[in-house]
């Protein structure tokens, strides 16, 4: 009787215990999150090949919870970003988070830092509470990751220079876009194009070359068929 009562004691406790650690699981909005961890999230972000989204927030920060409730707390977020980016959260009232934040010169929380899996491509997200604007970059710097791993495997398969793979790729976007809106300026359909980021300079100043190239080849055209 002694063993039963006893046996029943410790489920009871393990069942309190564990739903206790459930509910407070459950209302952490981050645990889809790795917890202030850059190491283990880079190893992550390589294995995946995906870009990485570092959340830097403080837990005592009115700013960082509103946010927090508002955007990356929410269950649709949480889906999208887990498909699309290794995911890291790192408070600042923790030693790591406070490291982190250092280490990225982050001087205003809550915010968020892209990078590219391999670190090459670094984006500090303008901090808005619209969505609209959010996944506006976030969709930007999904874009340039691709470009870059495009220019990446041009030089693996074709042998080509960075520069080169660069310009390939400039000249096939402009001509495309150049039909579509053959008015437009250079700056701005690069802008379109997510191109003027850090580590694509190349591509960026290719693509301005070749609109602006292809408005002035066009120009006369343009002009006669106006007359016409």
């Amino acid at each position: 009787m002694k063993h039963i009562l006893h046996s029943t004691i410790i489920l009871l406790t393990f069942t309190i215990f564990f739903s206790s650690a459930c509910r407070a699981a459950g209302k952490d909005p981050l645990n889809f999150m790795i917890k202030s961890n850059l190491k283990q999230s880079k190893q992550f972000a390589k294995q995946e090949r995906k870009p990485l989204i570092l959340y830097i927030h403080s837990s005592k920060c009115i700013s960082s919870r509103t946010f927090t409730r508002q955007i990356v707390g929410k269950a649709e977020f949480a889906k999208w970003a887990k498909t699309n980016f290794v995911c890291m959260e790192a408070n600042v009232t923790t030693k790591k988070g406070k490291e982190i934040a250092k280490k990225y010169g982050v001087l205003k929380i809550p915010s968020i830092i892209m990078l590219s899996f391999d670190t090459d491509l670094e984006y500090a997200v303008e901090m808005k509470l619209d969505s609209a604007s959010l996944y506006n970059q976030f969709y930007s710097f999904l874009t340039a990751n691709s470009l870059k791993s495009q220019i990446e495997l041009m030089r693996e398969t074709n042998g080509y220079t960075y520069r080169q793979a660069s310009a390939a790729i400039a000249q096939s976007y402009a001509q495309h876009d150049y039909k579509k809106n053959p008015n437009g300026t250079a700056e701005l359909m690069a802008f379109e194009r997510t191109l003027h980021i850090h580590k694509l300079n190349d591509l960026y100043n290719a693509y301005i070359i070749e609109y602006t190239k292809l408005t002035a080849d066009n120009k006369p055209l343009q002009t006669s068929v106006a007359k016409n």
